[in-house]
């Protein structure tokens, strides 16, 4: 694979494959050991997961101003430096509401590398290999989600819940010296430094009126809203639809992951032809359809057969959109519009998750499912015609001027949309 020659992405591939596994470790640490060593209640799991997700949501935006203006190597490195400091000050916590507020700068330290490493590839790999890029480093994002449980059971079996946030620690450690010997296009700089509200206006600005990124932004969140509502539904369906257990639970989950993997693999290969808009919506059409018959049906099988359709059309549609992001985008915007991106999911389990359990108390959790599989497909026929009018997808060169007097050239340049 030609883009496994671009030199400096093979260790970045290796270091997220570990990064993220580490990531996983703290989680299921946090979510599920610590739950248990401190007698953790719904109340208590309810504000951690808040915590965990209300940082991104509200102060994600703000973090692309420091990609933009350090470049996303600094703040990748940036964010492994405080993720180890943080994970070691985890070990030290000897209560449930000291872990919760220690977790609390552990989502914005997520949200501030998770969008370094989105706006990397553009800068790294060849405008050709963007797609596949994007999918290798999303499968290892994939893979740590088969393997990241797994090995925080052995280590807490081992070493307890100190165990886990030293891995997490040493996980982090190996990402910040990733961060160090990868090398990248520089950031442009420019003589004059606007503030960070108004840097952080513009790139509002142009997320508005530039027609591809408005139109792969409200894609994005419309389909976050679908995933926190099955995030909601899918252990109520195993426990009270199907009479199963939490194993069948993790094996479902498991094989939505492999459906993830392998579809990566495949984009990989497919390469710069899925990355267009009608293939993204698309793909919404077929996630609210095997959405549904995962949710929708009574039989283990038919449900396995649907929670792997599903895992395929995720890959489908998330890394063709995380690359028309990239492309729509100008370099120097990459960091704001992309942790716009990365806010959004987050935004979207605190609206959807209270509505999702509102809508519960009148319809079953089969009906909801079917009734938003349903919505999510509709909305997709919606958004393939609504693509007709954004225009072609421009290039990946992380610095090469749009096309003249296009509305994200004239918002770039700090002027007005035409029109």
């Amino acid at each position: 694979m030609q883009v496994l020659r671009t030199p400096g992405f093979r260790v970045l591939l290796a270091g997220e494959t570990v990064n993220a596994t580490g990531n996983w470790i703290a989680l299921i640490a946090i979510w599920g050991f610590a739950s248990f060593e401190f007698d953790a209640g719904a109340g208590d799991l309810a504000v951690l997961f808040v915590v965990l997700s209300l940082p991104g949501a509200l102060l994600g935006p703000l973090l692309g101003v420091p990609i933009d203006r350090l470049g996303p190597k600094r703040t990748l490195l940036i964010a492994n430096l405080l993720g180890i400091v943080d994970a070691l000050a985890l070990t030290q916590a000897d209560s449930y509401l000291q872990i919760v507020l220690l977790a609390l700068p552990l989502g914005l330290i997520e949200a501030l590398a998770a969008a370094s490493l989105d706006a990397i590839p553009p800068r790294l790999v060849e405008s050709d290999q963007l797609v596949a890029a994007n999918a290798l480093l999303g499968g290892a994002q994939d893979i740590a989600i088969v393997f990241g449980p797994l090995l925080a059971a052995v280590v807490n079996e081992r070493w307890g819940l100190t165990g886990a946030f030293v891995a997490d620690a040493a996980t982090f450690a190996v990402g910040a010296l990733v961060a160090l010997s990868i090398s990248i296009e520089p950031v442009p700089r420019t003589e004059e430094r606007d503030t960070t509200w108004r840097e952080l206006r513009d790139g509002f600005r142009l997320a508005r009126r530039t027609p591809g990124l408005r139109w792969t932004l409200v894609v994005v969140a419309s389909v976050y809203l679908l995933w926190a509502l099955f995030g909601l539904l899918e252990p109520l369906y195993v426990r009270d639809v199907l009479g199963e257990s939490d194993t069948v639970f993790a094996l479902l989950q498991a094989v939505f992951g492999v459906g993830l993997v392998l579809t990566g693999l495949a984009l990989a290969k497919l390469g710069d032809r899925v990355a267009r808009p009608r293939v993204v919506a698309i793909a919404v059409i077929v996630s609210g359809i095997t959405a549904a018959l995962y949710l929708g049906t009574e039989s283990l099988i038919i449900a396995f057969v649907g929670v792997f359709l599903w895992g395929v059309d995720v890959a489908f549609f998330y890394v063709p959109a995380k690359t028309l992001l990239q492309r729509f985008a100008p370099g120097a915007f990459h960091g704001r519009i992309l942790s716009l991106n990365q806010s959004l999911e987050p935004m979207a389990g605190i609206v959807m998750t209270p509505l999702g359990a509102l809508a519960l108390g009148m319809v079953s959790v089969q009906l909801l499912g079917v009734i938003g599989g349903a919505v999510a497909s509709i909305g997709g026929v919606l958004v393939l015609l609504w693509a007709r009018g954004i225009g072609p997808t421009p290039r990946a060169d992380p610095d090469e001027p749009p096309a003249p007097g296009s509305p994200r050239d004239a918002i770039a340049l700090g002027g007005s949309a035409p029109g």
